[in-house]
């Protein structure tokens, strides 16, 4: 008996050769995530670069005992093509033309070759292939958000946002060039422009007096004009420098907005004296008393 199992083995061996049979190893194990098929067929179909790449797998039996050593596959029921397919391999087709994106049927058959071309062939079945979901559309985020894109049909995160300038018609905003402009500093009557831009200062009318001191005969014209858009108080001092006369002569005047006044009753100075004639103004800007200048001349006899 001892010596007779092994010679029982070789002809169970044979007759597995013979009829097809054949016993399992990990290569014809089905394809991670395949379709097994109503004919026995183990089919996958997955993305391969710019196509589609199936393999068949497993080695059912096509007629009676016997095992298949091709297959039989049609894309979309088109054309047929035969590929060698014994029970120890895997089959592949590569579709590189394939659009990945698009589904597809994928008719599969096996058969058993025998000669002089009387194949023996089993029943056809069906794999369906279908894309794996592709990704949302991106939609681009504004300026200043925190992410470039996101998915469509989502809200894209708000940018960060910093504080505007007090005044501005918007309180924030993504930097301070986005913000509102503030509006402009209306200034009081009498400044040097009726409005300046917030944050700067209004200017009070300045550097506004002039003089011009004639002589009439005997007697000294002095003009004093106010170039400030307000109504001046002005008074003129005359300061003697040489020869004789009075030491200082005192006047006041008023003199209107934007014009020119006179003082015409002062004796023009006697020959050899000599005087420093000046003139201050003074305006009420802004509710307060505010010098506007002076304005000098020497006067000689």
């Amino acid at each position: 008996m001892k010596k007779r199992v092994p010679k029982c083995f070789a002809i169970l061996a044979g007759a597995a050769c013979l009829f097809g049979v054949v016993i399992a190893t990990p290569s014809m194990a089905p394809t991670a995530g395949a379709d097994v098929l109503p004919n026995g067929y183990d089919v996958t179909c997955r993305q391969n670069n710019t196509g589609v790449i199936c393999n068949i797998s497993g080695c059912p039996r096509v007629r009676a005992d016997e095992a298949g050593d091709v297959v039989h596959t049609r894309l979309n029921g088109g054309q047929q093509s035969e590929v060698s397919k014994g029970c120890g391999s895997t089959a592949t087709e590569n579709y590189s033309a394939w659009n990945p994106s698009q589904p597809f049927t994928y008719s599969v058959q096996g058969c058993r070759k025998h000669f002089p071309g009387t194949d023996d062939c089993g029943a056809w079945s069906d794999y369906k292939y279908n894309p794996p979901a592709s990704a949302p559309a991106q939609v681009q985020c504004p300026a200043g958000s925190p992410v470039a894109s996101v998915p469509q049909g989502q809200q894209c995160p708000a940018a960060p946002q910093v504080d505007c300038p007090k005044g501005s018609p918007t309180p924030k905003a993504v930097s301070v060039d986005k913000c509102a402009a503030v509006a402009p500093t209306k200034c009081p009557q009498g400044s040097v422009t009726d409005s300046v831009a917030a944050g700067q200062q209004c200017a009070a009318p300045a550097n506004a007096v002039g003089i011009n001191v004639t002589r009439s005969g005997l007697n000294a014209n002095v003009a004093i004009t106010n170039k400030s858009s307000l109504p001046a108080k002005c008074t003129y001092t005359a300061t003697k420098t040489s020869g004789l006369g009075p030491q200082e002569v005192d006047r006041n005047i008023d003199v209107g907005a934007n014009s020119t006044n006179a003082i015409t009753d002062m004796l023009w100075p006697s020959l050899g004296a000599s005087y420093n004639a000046t003139a201050k103004c003074a305006v009420t800007y802004d509710g307060k008393q505010t010098s506007i200048g002076q304005a000098n001349q020497n006067v000689s006899g």
